[in-house]
């Protein structure tokens, strides 16, 4: 699992060429052993990369993130294992890890319902119903337990004994709105709450749109509620798109 982390930790190593050098190396920790003629031969990686692959070599901070991780009780989802969901894995831009809370399910369906932070009870109702139907189909409920739409729809699929998956944009002792305590607290009881940023992970603006590109990983079908143009919601139906997924703007 430490070679996992500390690929996954690499200044200047994101999941394109973390998979890429997986693909390669097969493992980890051969990645983390390997010289630079070896890293060279990797398509499309920069000598920034090879550099910071070899002057990076240290478990230090990765034991750290573990001892955080035991601390918290967070728990660690790597790529290559059964419970990472396919869908979830086949853009190429997928973390090769996560840190996770609850419980990983085999989902056959999903759907992401995401939306604007400040809405009416009109919409509030409309979010409510949209997931109860889903629900009743037993499909898992994506979002991104922000304010306004995705905490109603993580609500209403609680409170209907559904399925949900909260994706955050810090680590996962951190409670981001600190308002939604209760909620994330009944999502890792009963549902699950997955991150690519390890424990100590502040929330940050530049953090949530790449947040937003696992929730329309994670999702087959994408519903967009109440959403102004250029929000974070539309930014999520951008990546659904890309990824080839249906998306849904009510």
């Amino acid at each position: 699992m430490e070679y996992w982390i500390w690929l996954s930790s690499v200044p200047y190593i994101g999941p394109v060429t973390s998979r890429r050098l997986l693909q390669a190396f097969g493992d980890p920790e051969t990645v983390y052993r390997s010289d630079a003629s070896d890293l060279c031969q990797i398509k499309g990686i920069t000598q920034r990369q090879i550099n910071s692959i070899i002057e990076n070599r240290s478990l230090d901070r990765v034991h750290k993130i573990m001892e955080d991780c035991e601390k918290h009780h967070i728990s660690i989802l790597t790529q290559n294992h059964p419970d990472y969901p396919r869908r979830a894995k086949e853009p190429e831009d997928s973390p090769i890890i996560l840190y996770y809370k609850g419980c990983v399910r085999n989902m056959e369906k999903t759907v992401g319902i995401v939306g604007a932070r400040r809405c009416t009870q009109e919409e509030k109702l409309k979010v409510k119903e949209i997931t109860e139907q889903y629900v009743s189909d037993h499909t898992a409920i994506i979002s991104g337990m922000a304010k306004g739409i995705d905490s109603y729809a993580h609500t209403a699929c609680l409170k209907t004994g559904g399925y949900t998956v909260a994706v955050l944009g810090n680590g996962l002792e951190i409670c981001y709105p600190c308002e939604h305590r209760k909620l994330m607290e009944q999502i890792a009881e009963k549902g699950l709450l997955i991150s690519e940023y390890p424990p100590g992970t502040q929330p940050a603006p530049y953090r949530f749109p790449k947040r937003n590109r696992l929730i329309s990983a994670w999702s087959d079908k994408l519903i967009v509620v109440a959403a102004g143009r250029g929000s974070g919601a539309f930014i999520t139906a951008e990546y659904e798109k890309n990824y080839g997924r249906e998306v849904e703007v009510m």
